[in-house]
This record gives C-alpha cells, sequence and structure tokens, in this order.
C-alpha cells in the first residue's frame, strides 16, 4: 500500500490494530507514525475508501510497526467502526485494561448519539447491542470488572452520567449475582434511564446551582417523559423500565414520580438509585466538586437515609471495598 500523505500535526491518537477488521472499508484514514531527523511524521498509511488486506497487516508486522493513527477528529467515526463487531472484540486477545477502554469509549459515542436523536429506534438497539458486549466481556474475560471500573469518568455529562451509571450497576449486579438476562435487561434500563432530559429545556437540565422549587418539578417530569418516548419507540423488556421509572423513588418514600417505598421498589429501581446517586456524587460538575467514594458512601449512608434500601446500599459498600472484583 503506498505511503502517500505527510503531516507534522501531532492531531493524531493510536488504535490497536486488532480492531481493524480485514476486508472491511473503514471510512477514516489510517496512519503510520515515523521518526525522521528527530521529528515525527504520520505517514498516510490506507486511505478510508479502501479496506486493509492481510497482506497489509503482515507488511506493518515485518517492519516491526504495532500500532496505527488516527486523526482525534474521527474517534466518533472509529467507535462507530468497531461498535459493529464488538461482541467480536471483547473475545479477542486484546489486553483487558485495552479492551475495556475501547467498550467504555463505544458507550460514550453511542450515547452522544442518543441525546442527539432520543426518537431513534436504532439507537435504542446500539444501546442494547453494547450492553450485551459488556455483560460478556465482564463475565468471561478476568480482570474486566476492576477495569471497567477504573474507566468511569469523573467529569459530568449528561451520557457520559448515563455510561457510568450503566457499567456501575452491570458491575455490581454481577458481584451480587444476577444472571445474564437480568443483567442486560437492567444494563439497557440504566443506559436509557435519563433519556427523558431530552424533553426537558436544556438550561434547566444544564443549569448551574440550586433549581427553584418551579424549576425542580419541571425536571422531575423527565422520568416519566423518558417511559412514554421509550414505550412509544418499543424495543424494550418490560423490566427495563423499572431502573428508567424508580430511579427517583425513596426506600421510606416521598420521591418520584410515584413516591413508592420498600418492596413496591422493584430491585432493579434500588439498584438504579443507588448508582444514580453514586455516580452524581463522585463526579465533577461546574458548582461541585468530585467527592471522593469513601465520602460519597459516607453521605449516602449517614445524610441521605431513607433513600436506599440498606441491604442493597450495604452491598454496593461491600462491592467498590473489593475494587470491582
Amino acid at each position: 500500500m503506498q505511503n502517500t500523505d505527510h503531516t507534522t500535526t501531532n492531531d493524531f491518537v493510536p488504535i490497536v490494530m486488532n480492531t481493524i477488521r480485514l476486508d472491511m472499508v473503514t471510512g477514516y484514514d489510517l496512519f503510520v507514525k515515523n521518526l525522521a531527523g528527530g521529528q515525527v511524521r504520520y505517514v498516510l498509511y490506507c486511505s478510508g475508501e479502501h479496506a486493509i488486506r492481510q497482506s497489509h497487516l503482515e507488511e506493518l508486522q515485518s517492519n516491526g510497526i504495532q500500532n496505527l493513527y488516527i486523526r482525534n477528529e474521527d474517534q466518533a467515526k472509529y467507535f462507530k467502526y468497531i461498535e459493529s463487531s464488538l461482541s467480536s472484540i471483547v473475545k479477542d486477545r486484546i489486553d483487558v485494561k485495552v479492551k475495556s477502554q475501547m467498550v467504555y469509549n463505544v458507550a460514550k459515542n453511542i450515547m452522544t448519539d442518543v441525546f442527539d436523536n432520543p426518537r431513534s429506534g436504532a439507537n435504542v438497539e446500539r444501546s442494547r447491542g453494547w450492553v450485551s458486549s459488556i455483560v460478556e466481556h465482564i463475565m468471561t474475560n478476568e480482570g474486566a470488572s476492576a477495569n471497567m471500573l477504573s474507566m468511569v469518568s469523573y467529569d459530568y455529562y449528561t451520557y457520559t452520567h448515563s455510561v457510568n451509571v450503566s457499567v456501575l450497576g452491570l458491575l455490581f449486579s454481577r458481584y451480587i449475582g444476577l444472571d445474564d438476562d437480568k443483567m442486560n435487561d437492567l444494563g439497557l434500563g440504566l443506559m436509557l434511564h435519563d433519556i427523558g432530559k431530552t424533553q426537558i429545556a436544556p438550561e434547566l437540565v444544564n443549569k448551574n446551582g440550586k433549581l427553584t422549587n418551579d424549576e425542580f418539578v419541571q425536571i422531575k417530569k423527565h422520568v416519566e417523559a423518558g417511559f412514554v418516548l421509550l414505550k412509544q419507540l418499543g424495543g424494550l423488556d418490560d423490566a427495563s423500565f423499572y431502573a428508567i421509572l424508580q430511579h427517583h423513588e425513596r426506600d421510606e418514600g416521598g420521591g418520584y414520580p410515584r413516591g413508592i417505598k420498600g418492596n413496591d421498589i422493584h430491585e432493579f429501581g434500588k439498584i438504579a438509585k443507588i448508582v444514580d446517586v453514586y455516580d452524581a456524587l463522585t463526579t465533577k460538575r461546574s458548582y461541585s466538586d468530585a467527592r471522593q467514594p469513601f465520602n460519597a458512601l459516607t453521605i449516602m449512608k449517614n445524610e441521605m437515609k431513607g433513600n436506599f434500601s440498606w441491604p442493597y446500599l450495604k452491598h454496593f459498600i461491600m462491592f467498590l471495598g473489593s475494587g470491582g472484583g
């Protein structure tokens, strides 16, 4: 394959060679990194209009090239590309840390699209496919749980919060012994638990500081707005809706939207409540610094009594203490 373009721009990121699928057009340019005269140069190796062949990989390997590179602005294309083969990638002989990072970044890419286009049934199916892949990843790859836990972002955006909540909930559900089917239903509900915020005025969702009483009334509508939106789209099993509808209910009552309590809250709702609050406390916002995990758990245990099911919160504390194991 001919090297046809040279650049000295440093705006490139490495990608894992094993994620490039043979004989499949990527849609983004691939570069090799070259050091000549003490200067780093990125040389176009394969145009996004062409596919990588087995002979190309053999050529790269024979020249001792371990990584290919893409432009930073092509990362969304890259994650969309590997999303289509994520179930194969989680089975591949790729370092578990690198694999976990790819799983997490694919989820961020999906959720960005979900919040940009919440009425897309295709995006809901993409979310389902990702949940299936991460469940397989954490169930079959040694060290996956600890690595996925370390991937959780500490900067708060609605889409990263949704990914974090899903990751935390799935890792916790594995810890307490839920089966694969339940994990898939729970994970999808957690992934989409805040989709109703797309139906609320953005200036309220993104407001810095405390909401007024009237503003809080409007924000609370996101729960049922998400339920209605997803019911109209279809494609979710009934069990997934418990995480969506009940993540703001309180164990002692007084939550929203229905004010149910205790055993009337589904297991998925109890888990969703815990991981939603924990992620909110441990992520940095414009008006609040991120709490350390121990401090967040102390607040949840001592200052938010009545919010959580104690047996589940106790197991969640033990789960975090185990490092996700």
